[in-house]
């Protein structure tokens, strides 16, 4: 039996925003790319929703690579709103894999449909309000958090917290949507989107103490649950730029066994609260200093569902490699007119000359030509992935 992957990267705002999907074409867009994360980790008996016409150049290069893949499903818009008809070419014993579970797989009539109480489920869990309720509740939580659910509340606190500060939406996926004010000048360009905030966010929104300026590591860890025990499988090393945007992944054994403790004891915690949940989370924190102190944050949030640094996992264990340091990273492609060949040829020798593993797993140009904002790389090394070599990196798409 093989898998259907449904990669909806814009599952927050299927769950809260559902009009507002197809009207944000920028979204749309850059949610093509994410597809093929979940193609590069499938299997030749799986099937992938896409929702563009894949690259025949990224799928050769992998060849060359000897990384196989499963079979595609194109569909014109995989944001459907209550059924998604996938015709009649896939096996009926495929197992529904989404980023994001909402939909139920009729294999029978070979269509998806979206099912209102997985979506009440999956909002309930997944959402940053219930999160950082539950935190306060039980004291493990290290930041100033208050929840407005109303504009006079998100007037009154924006008005009296201390800067800097961050506004975060209920539902986000790497730092999107998130606004971070860090003086008065900055509060005042952005007060009156404040009534709109309110309005995408209707059970309200959390304003929380940024101490981004402080943070030393950021880190996520990796679980699987059943409901009687909690599995952790890895603890990332997450990178997220200064204005508190994911931007990538590392896995390496940096962390020792008082901190996996701490992480395990929280996780197990947190389950009894939700042991109604089976199946994969990710759970991200940080490590800061206040008062020249450490202070670690085990959880700023938990994912419900799948996870950048999953798919990491999951692609590193289907190559098979033994090599202990690898990451996920997303590069911006700044150059306006780049050959994939000849990135190519300069990724073989970066490769030589830095001792690193490299593969391409997004392809520079969408279905319509036009120049993707990112690229997608698995790295590995048998020494560090440091961030002197990232940014090296970096230089063969500017």
């Amino acid at each position: 039996m093989g898998n259907l992957y449904r990669l909806n990267s814009l599952f927050e705002l299927e769950i809260n925003s559902p009009e507002l999907v197809n009207e944000n074409k920028y979204l749309l867009d850059r949610s093509s790319v994410y597809e093929y994360l979940f193609l590069a980790i499938s299997q030749k008996e799986d099937f992938v929703l896409v929702s563009e016409n894949v690259s025949t150049e990224l799928l050769e290069y992998w060849k060359s690579n000897n990384l196989t893949f499963g079979n595609t499903v194109y569909t014109d818009n995989p944001y459907y709103t209550d059924k998604l008809k996938l015709g009649d070419t896939i096996p009926t014993d495929l197992k529904l894999i989404e980023w994001g579970s909402i939909s139920y797989f009729d294999n029978v009539k070979n269509i998806l449909i979206k099912k209102q109480t997985k979506i009440d489920f999956t909002s309930s869990i997944n959402s940053k309000i219930n999160q950082t309720r539950w935190k306060n509740s039980v004291n493990e939580n290290k930041l100033n958090s208050i929840i407005c659910t109303n504009i006079e509340e998100l007037d009154y606190c924006v008005s009296k917290f201390q800067y800097p500060f961050i506004i975060k939406p209920e539902f986000s996926f790497s730092g999107r949507g998130n606004i971070l004010v860090k003086s008065e000048s900055e509060l005042k360009k952005i007060s009156n989107k404040l009534k709109e905030i309110i309005l995408l966010n209707k059970n309200g929104v959390v304003i929380e103490e940024w101490v981004g300026d402080t943070r030393k590591i950021d880190f996520s860890g990796l679980f699987d649950l059943s409901r009687s025990k909690s599995k952790l499988i890895a603890i990332t090393n997450m990178l997220i730029d200064k204005n508190g945007v994911y931007r990538g992944t590392i896995i390496s054994d940096v962390f020792g066994s008082e901190f996996i403790a701490g992480m395990k004891k929280l996780i197990s915690h947190f389950q009894i609260k939700n042991h109604s949940y089976v199946g994969m989370i990710s759970m991200d924190g940080f490590v800061f200093s206040r008062q020249k102190l450490e202070e670690i944050q085990y959880m700023s949030e938990v994912n419900f569902r799948y996870s950048m640094g999953r798919i990491l996992f999951e692609l590193h264990h289907k190559i098979g490699s033994q090599i202990p340091n690898y990451a996920l990273l997303f590069l911006s492609i700044k150059s306006k007119k780049i050959n994939f060949l000849s990135v190519i040829s300069s990724i073989e020798e970066f490769k030589t000359k830095h001792k690193l593993n490299i593969l391409i797993l997004t392809p520079f140009y969408n279905a319509k030509s036009k120049l993707n904002s990112f690229v997608g790389l698995y790295v590995s090394s048998e020494t560090e992935i440091s961030t002197e070599k990232i940014e090296k990196l970096k230089s063969l798409f500017n």
